[in-house]
């Protein structure tokens, strides 16, 4: 018997040992910080937002951006809830997240939905892949999802535990990467990360993240790393989809598309290159279709697989069908809205990054799977008739296209180039945009050195009212309410200046929603979006934020004025004259 508690001793220590490690280092607070997924905001504690130090864990050398958007720690009834996951495009890559479709979603359902308290939490990133979707989605059920979004897949081979990735790679095993992910929780593991993470280098000389993450660049169609990828994908996203299919949550997941007719093959396979010639020669005589195929034939050739091949699709298609998740044909949308009718650079702004325009069709796809498919959201639907669609801002189009030409000097657009001589390249662009005008270099040097943009949308605003250009001033108050979303007395500013202009009450009511998707104390958000609705004789619509308003405040002058409005509009003059008088009394009290 001692013989046997000697060995089971000796046997166990270790563990012993390594749980003592793990349990001192969570009483010390090691890496206290990066261990939520979602964190209090700081200055408004009943909203959590994503935590920028818990995304650290999928990359080794980079912190990745990731979206503001807050949303309530306690759910409220009438509340629906969107989480989006995704890789850059979802993140809203080469613009702000304000301008990512997943904000663009959040916005219409703002505007075309009553009674929901919408919530449309973004968690797409740069350079991730399934891996991190699998791990993201083993976090979410606790914060209580109405939907799911998925858009997905070109990140497979070359993103963070890619196969043919520098971030993590691992092999081929699926499971063992998943069992790394969950070792990722443990203190211990992370004090051993910390201890061999590279230092995060944020010089400009240094390669594009496209570069810096390949580390097996050629992987040519149905080798093995090629295979890997697909069974990787398939084997995650069968996880994610059964997961939440197990949990009642519906899951909305696209299509993944990409440039294949202005986009030529990234690599050197000479069947790619073939390809792609004969489909520009198909496309000179007018053969369209024959042109389509020999383009795709080229991006499935291509073996620096930037651009998700289509077997992904094949996966997405199947998947959807087998875990009864609904379906949203991307790819096929943004052929239809591409020029040639052939995905091309009308839709993209690079070899897979949809413009901002095609942002907006996105989230118009996944809009009305919503609203015909999902019965909470179908229910609230209402057409409004201030919903438009708004263009692009010449700040936020500057700030993309820098981006944009950082990304297409370096590997893989230009090949044999050293990195100081791509950052010169770039350097020359760069400069372009620095002599074009005061507000393409505020914009250009807003994203090169990495200024706080809510001090560059500030500088933006100031020049358009000096210049007296109301719509510039109230498209970028738009944006600059979600980089200051919690000042009040900012945004009260903005609200007062679109207001006093008649013509842009499409673009004041949705910076009012905006504004109000977070919960106000001040009703004068309120009030100000039931007056503009009366005026438009949206009567519903109206009354619903005046409701609003009137339980933040029933001695409010501006609530009362208003609802004699609203009784007048509908010919209830005992009403109209009731409110009326309630709003005299409190005229002469004030």
């Amino acid at each position: 018997m001692k013989r046997f508690f000697f060995w089971a001793f000796t046997i166990l220590l270790p563990f012993i040992i390594l749980l003592l490690l793990e349990l001192a280092l969570r009483i010390g607070g090691y890496n206290e910080g990066q261990q939520e997924l979602f964190v209090e905001v700081p200055i408004q504690s009943e909203y959590l937002v994503v935590n920028p130090a818990f995304v650290s864990r999928y990359f080794p050398s980079f912190t990745p951006e990731v979206a503001k958007s807050p949303f309530l720690k306690k759910k409220e009834e009438d509340t629906f809830r969107i989480f989006v996951m995704g890789g850059s495009t979802t993140q809203g890559f080469p613009y702000n997240f304000y301008s990512s479709f997943s904000t663009q979603l959040e916005q219409r359902l703002l505007m075309e939905t009553q009674g929901l308290n919408i919530e449309v939490i973004n968690l797409g990133m740069t350079a991730v892949n399934s891996f991190v979707m699998w791990d993201l989605s083993n976090r979410l059920m606790e914060y209580e999802p109405d939907a799911i979004i998925i858009y997905a897949g070109h990140n497979e081979y070359y993103g963070s535990f890619g196969v043919g990735s520098t971030q993590f790679g691992f092999g081929e095993g699926v499971r063992l990467k998943h069992m790394i992910l969950n070792l990722k929780d443990c203190r211990l593991y992370q004090l051993i990360e910390d201890i061999i993470r590279p230092k995060e280098n944020n010089n400009p000389n240094n390669r594009t993240l496209m570069a810096r993450v390949v580390k097996e660049s050629e992987i040519t169609l149905n080798s093995e790393s090629y295979k890997s990828g697909i069974k990787q994908f398939e084997a995650n996203l069968s996880d994610v989809l059964e997961y939440f299919k197990d949990e009642s949550v519906p899951v909305l997941i696209g299509t993944v598309t990409s440039n294949i007719k202005d986009q030529d093959p990234l690599g050197d396979d000479e069947n790619a290159l073939k390809s792609y010639k004969e489909g520009n020669d198909f496309f000179a005589s007018g053969l369209i279709d024959s042109a389509r195929y020999a383009f795709l034939e080229a991006k499935e050739y291509d073996a620096i697989r930037f651009r998700a091949p289509e077997d992904i699709n094949e996966v997405i298609q199947n998947a959807a069908k087998e875990y009864d998740a609904h379906l949203v044909d991307i790819n096929i949308a943004a052929a239809e809205a591409s020029e040639s009718t052939i995905q091309d650079e009308s839709f993209f702004v690079d070899h897979l990054h949809p413009d901002w325009e095609g942002h907006q069709l996105i989230a118009n796809l996944y809009f009305n799977e919503l609203r015909l498919n999902l019965k909470k959201i179908g229910e609230a639907y209402s057409a409004n008739l201030l919903f438009k669609k708004s263009t692009i801002t010449p700040f936020e189009k500057v700030y993309a296209d820098v981006q944009v030409k950082r990304l297409t000097v370096g590997y893989p657009f230009q090949k044999g180039l050293s990195g100081e001589q791509e950052y010169a390249q770039f350097q020359i662009e760069y400069e372009k945009y620095l002599t074009r005008s005061y507000l393409d270099s505020l914009a250009a040097s807003a994203w090169r050195m990495q200024r706080n943009l809510a001090l560059a949308l500030t500088d933006v605003i100031n020049y358009a009212n000096k210049n007296s250009d109301t719509l510039s001033v109230v498209k970028h108050y738009q944006q600059l309410a979600y980089w200051q979303v919690y000042n009040e007395k900012l945004l009260k500013k903005g609200v007062e200046y679109a207001i006093n202009s008649r013509k842009f009450d499409s673009y004041s009511a949705k910076l009012l929603h905006i504004i109000l998707s977070i919960e106000r104390t001040d009703p004068y958000f309120a009030n100000s979006l039931a007056a503009l609705y009366l005026l438009h004789g949206d009567l519903d619509r109206g009354e619903y934020w005046l409701q609003k308003a009137k339980n933040l405040d029933e001695e409010s002058l501006m609530l009362w004025y208003s609802y004699a409005r609203l009784y007048a509009l509908r010919g209830d003059t005992a009403m109209a004259r009731s409110a009326f008088e309630k709003y005299t009394n409190l005229r002469n009290i004030k």
